[in-house]
């Protein structure tokens, strides 16, 4: 019997961790000194474990190895890939919350990636959110129901450890089934009153897909629907270099040095988007979110 094995936790449920090792899974606790300090253990933590009991399968998580990044709603750790999923039709995409996930991502070097599923219900709403943001983050248009493009999301996570991220309802976990080849998670039809998702994913949680699906190592995090991200620690002048389309125009080329790309005169990023360069309803949004943001950082100090 091995006493100390490394491995990754898959999930947390009821103060239980089930931690991935040399191809197998422990239940394990956590000592209890990382709760007096209050240490959240994450789905994505590599962690070293003891007291391993290799016959029931049961060990202790005695340390944590340093994360490279931590991500919250969905709460996760060294991710690599951060798969948001949208729908077509329904539910309907918040674009508001799209768009902080991406900054959230660059935030974290974190490489976002947008799927548009669900493809089959409106196509010409997929074709459309692909032409706003495919100069932003690699888009990809599937159908999870109909494994329109699944090969392709099957590309771009493979060697990686991504997390699937969106609304309740976009079609993640069928997504994650079609691409496991494997019934992975509940999935469920929307609500006829709310066009959310209902009996779906409750807790983030690491997939190892079998043998055969992926050439190099691969895991895939599905999580919950969530509502919103929090991005108010980014100051407000500091916005623009989290939207891609922007820095890679601007260069200091606005008139101003300091221009906020929200109204000054000799702004390149208003005449790229008066030549269609942009996305209207983005850079509506990221107005928006820097407004947002400089009344917070007037705030701080009150």
């Amino acid at each position: 019997m091995q006493t100390t094995k490394q491995g990754i936790i898959l999930k947390g449920i009821c103060g239980l961790y089930f931690v991935y090792s040399n191809d197998e899974v422990y239940e394990c606790n956590v000592r209890g000194i990382f709760r007096k300090d209050k240490l959240k253990p994450l789905p994505g933590d590599r962690v070293e474990l003891k007291e391993c009991d290799d016959i029931a399968k049961t060990a202790t998580i005695s340390s944590f190895f340093p994360r490279k990044n931590r991500f919250y709603r969905p709460d996760v750790a060294n991710i690599d890939k951060l798969i948001i999923v949208v729908a077509s039709k329904k539910p309907v995409a918040d674009f508001m919350l799209v768009d902080k996930m991406i900054i959230t991502a660059f935030m974290n070097d974190v490489e976002p990636v947008l799927i548009i599923n669900k493809s089959d219900q409106d196509s010409i709403t997929a074709d459309r959110i692909f032409t706003d943001y495919s100069k932003v983050v690699q888009c990809i248009i599937t159908s999870g129901a109909n494994g329109i493009g699944v090969a392709a999301v099957k590309k771009v996570i493979e060697g990686y450890t991504c997390v699937l991220a969106g609304q309740s309802g976009v079609g993640k976990s069928t997504l994650l089934n079609e691409m496991l080849d494997m019934k992975a998670m509940e999935t469920g039809e929307l609500s006829s009153k709310t066009h959310r998702g209902k009996h779906t994913t409750r807790h983030s949680e690491i997939f190892i897909p079998k043998e055969g699906i992926f050439l190099q190592p691969t895991l895939i995090i599905d999580s919950p629907g969530f509502s919103m991200y929090d991005i108010e620690m980014i100051p407000p002048g500091d916005l623009s270099n989290y939207y891609p389309e922007m820095y890679n125009i601007k260069n200091g080329a606005c008139r101003f040095p300091d221009c906020s790309h929200t109204g000054e005169p000799g702004c390149v990023v208003k005449e790229a988007l008066g030549r269609g360069e942009i996305a209207l309803d983005r850079y509506q949004r990221y107005v928006e979110i820097y407004n947002e943001l400089v009344v917070k950082d007037k705030n701080k100090y009150k």
